[in-house]
């Protein structure tokens, strides 16, 4: 496939169906023409382009799985293989995709810029939501959170990043949780993120598992996956280790 990290989610939703690929023989090859691209900072060895086009070479992935509702109520599935937000990232996620002439401008003279961009208007516009989480049916917290992120991998919007490592083939969550702030203050906690060093923050929490969920009420939030915004809390995450050949 050609495109971003939004199109390979695309794809990657079309191949799967109830946690199995349509064809177990399937090897998805990516060719990388996104804004973004941030699935092949995972990989630490990736061949040219025109080399992953018939190549036996393939890294064997796990694949994150998120149930929430949609816009309707209407439960939904998706697949992903990067990261999935909830809180003023995935608000931020949905103003960046919308087709607006200045946004458009932006994107076109540097992704970096329209990401911060969208960022610094859902800092304005987005506060904070309440939610329970629990992680493995072990670990039971109760946030005011401005953020939440499930990733594989720590890269996001480009050059953020959360600064730990994270295999593509480790079978875990990787789980941020940014905890309620104002706006000033958030918008203090930016520089972190591309540095890789927010987790020394004191709003910023860190943990792993294999299975998340976050509950709460009247959680209107938007829920994003690989850039894709896909509907509204309550959310479970779960793994599928190793599911997936990717060639890249």
């Amino acid at each position: 496939m050609f495109g971003g990290d939004g199109t390979l989610n695309e794809v990657l939703n079309g191949i799967i169906q109830d946690d199995r690929l349509i064809d177990p023989e399937i090897q998805l090859v990516f060719l990388d023409a996104g804004s973004s691209c941030d699935v092949e900072k995972m990989f630490p060895e990736k061949l040219e382009l025109i080399d992953r086009v018939g190549s036996e070479r393939s890294y064997l992935v796990d694949v994150c799985k998120v149930a929430c509702r949609d816009n309707q109520g209407i439960p939904v599935v998706r697949y992903f293989l990067v990261n999935s937000s909830i809180g003023v990232i995935s608000q931020s996620v949905e103003y960046f995709n919308q087709k607006r002439p200045f946004m458009s401008f932006l994107k076109r003279l540097n992704i970096d810029v329209a990401a911060i961009y969208a960022g610094l208007i859902n800092i304005y516009q987005f506060g904070n939501f309440s939610a329970d989480i629990t992680i493995d049916q072990s670990e039971h917290l109760s946030r005011s959170l401005k953020n939440l992120t499930v990733f594989k991998c720590s890269y996001f919007g480009g050059g953020m990043n959360y600064g730990v490592e994270s295999g593509y083939d480790d079978g875990k969550l990787h789980v941020a949780l940014i905890s309620k702030m104002g706006r000033l203050r958030t918008l203090s906690y930016i520089p972190s993120l591309y540095s890789g060093s927010v987790f020394k923050k004191a709003n910023a929490e860190y943990h792993q598992g294999y299975r998340v969920t976050l509950t709460g009420e009247n959680l209107s939030v938007a829920v994003e996956t690989d850039g894709e915004i896909i509907g509204t809390p309550p959310c479970e995450y779960s793994i599928l280790p190793k599911l997936l050949h990717l060639i890249l």
